[in-house]
């Protein structure tokens, strides 16, 4: 009869090292906010959010860890490939390394050329820090392969080891270069014929050698790292991690290689997965681990995967019991250390001057830069080409073209692939929207076709509608003859001190007039804090 997690009676503390947040996109399902509210209610001391490629998710996961006064370790997947630089050699030399030609005639050398490796980095000091930053920057700089959603930024073993100081190397899941070597049985050619046959005395001596090679580079900051996901075979590649780490006296770690919050998750990232390949979850050419297991385990629920299958056939529990106490051993040797969370935007050469370009050409295609047309903005009177300059010098003024040029891009790649846009704003469901014939009405309640006033008093009709959850702290402003429920960062004209300026919902005192465009008046108001 199975164990259950109820009958373990060991240690609960327990520390996941290998994980991935909705950071890692169209993979990882669960938020920074919620990792760190499941940590502060399981106890756990730490943990780490290792996305694919990149650091993406280290501020979200800094902020939400600090929350609770727990320890975040910053990490990464890298994508590993030691043949990288042979690839750009081949590639210089014009040679076609994708033909079908040459693939046959070198069909190890294109698998591993075309394949990546993962390991798990974690961060041990600020030093090691700053070296992962420099290491995945020079991924996307020098190692980048391949086209579309299948584009990874990679790094081979000497570019690692230039930037080693600080890091902890775990040898990564069952596509980490050690797994791999003891899982590479066979290649086939595209007919379905062996090309490649690999025994198993083959397979662990090429294991080892990547053993040794990283532990001769990293030493004690080098583990093994063990995962039981659930998929075939999966069992005989742990168990012989186990005997190679104690062969080797590497120690070795227990990963759950988390993608989602709980079991009933695993349908929410395998629709994401569907997604980023642009098929269905019930086709056969989803590339997805098809396993339920890798959620936010308990070291309980972990003890009951360990015995249940056969990840224990032969090994005593305290090999289970070390293998979780090493987690906590390695968050132990991780310094806390502070994070710089400011936004940091990339900068596009001549961003200024592009956008100005771009926005200027729409302008002119809407013909409105001829114009003359005036509306009051600010208290002043501008046209739509006045006004597009107005907006634009803010955007340019407060150092933002670079983030907008690229949002352009994101957009438009967007409705390339068909997916809906719309403009973000700070209105709720009960925020009024001025309709054609000069009414309010609630914004729940606009349907498509509806007629509504726009910011320069023209008609529009509603094509699409999209209802969502804001999750935000919201504010209850009541003014003579009505009120207004709205988002902190909500911005309204206001007239104070006889000047009329435009001000966020949080920034409204009790003696400021509102300007009401519904009612063609101005109201005083009261900002109702207890309904925050």
């Amino acid at each position: 009869m199975p164990v259950t997690a109820e009958q373990y009676t060991g240690p609960s503390h327990f520390v996941h090292l290998h994980n991935h947040t909705v950071f890692s996109v169209l993979d990882g399902v669960s938020t920074p906010e919620q990792y760190a509210e499941q940590c502060h209610l399981r106890g756990y001391p730490a943990m780490s959010a290792t996305e694919h490629g990149h650091m993406a998710s280290v501020p979200d996961m800094y902020l939400a860890f600090k929350k609770y006064g727990l320890k975040y370790i910053p990490g990464v997947e890298l994508y590993l490939n030691d043949y990288e630089p042979k690839r750009q050699e081949l590639a210089a030399q014009g040679i076609k390394i994708r033909s079908k030609e040459w693939r046959n005639q070198n069909p190890e050398l294109a698998y591993r050329m075309f394949r990546n490796r993962h390991l798990t980095i974690l961060c041990k000091n600020e030093t090691g820090f700053q070296n992962l930053v420099k290491l995945t920057t020079q991924a996307y700089e020098t190692g980048l392969f391949g086209m579309g959603r299948a584009q990874y930024n990679r790094v081979w073993f000497e570019k690692l080891c230039k930037f080693k100081e600080g890091l902890i190397v775990l040898s990564g899941c069952l596509n980490g270069p050690v797994s791999h070597e003891l899982r590479f049985t066979e290649l086939k050619d595209s007919e379905g014929n062996i090309v490649v046959n690999r025994d198993k005395a083959t397979r662990i001596t090429a294991a080892v050698e990547y053993v040794k090679q990283f532990q001769d580079a990293f030493g004690e900051d080098y583990y093994l790292e063990v995962q039981m996901p659930g998929i075939e075979d999966d069992h005989l590649v742990f168990r012989k991690l186990i005997s190679i780490g104690d062969l080797y006296k590497i120690p070795v770690v227990l990963t759950n290689d988390i993608h989602y919050l709980t079991r009933a998750d695993f349908i929410v990232q395998k629709i994401m997965m569907a997604v980023a390949q642009e098929t269905t979850i019930d086709s056969p050419d989803l590339f997805h681990v098809n396993s339920d297991e890798q959620f936010m385990k308990s070291r309980a629920e972990l003890w009951a995967t360990f015995k249940n299958n056969l990840y224990s056939k032969g090994l005593d529990d305290r090999i289970f019991e070390q293998i979780c106490d090493n987690t906590l051993l390695i968050a132990d040797r991780c310094e806390q250390f502070k994070v710089d969370t400011s936004p940091k935007i990339p900068e596009i050469q001549d961003a200024d001057n592009e956008l100005n370009r771009i926005v200027t050409l729409e302008l002119q295609r809407r013909g409105l830069d001829k114009c003359e047309k005036q509306f009051m903005i600010d208290g002043h009177a501008v046209t739509y080409k006045q006004q597009m300059q107005l907006e634009l010098n803010r955007f340019i003024d407060k150092g933002f073209s670079s983030y907008f040029y690229i949002t352009r891009d994101l957009i438009q790649y967007g409705k390339q692939k068909g997916w809906p846009f719309s403009p973000r704003g700070c209105s709720v469901p009960e925020g009024l929207i001025t309709m054609a014939d000069g009414a309010a009405k609630p914004i729940i309640d606009v349907e498509c076709g509806d007629e509504i006033l726009d910011g320069f008093g023209d008609k529009r009709k509603i094509l699409d509608k999209f209802i969502y959850d804001v999750g935000e702290e919201l504010i209850e402003i009541q003014y003579d003859g009505g009120g207004l429920l709205v988002t902190r960062d909500h911005k309204l004209y206001v007239v104070r001190n006889g000047a009329v300026v435009l001000l966020k919902a949080s920034e409204l005192v009790d003696t400021d007039e509102i300007i009401n465009t519904n009612l063609g008046e101005t109201a005083n108001h009261e900002n109702n804090q207890d309904s925050l």
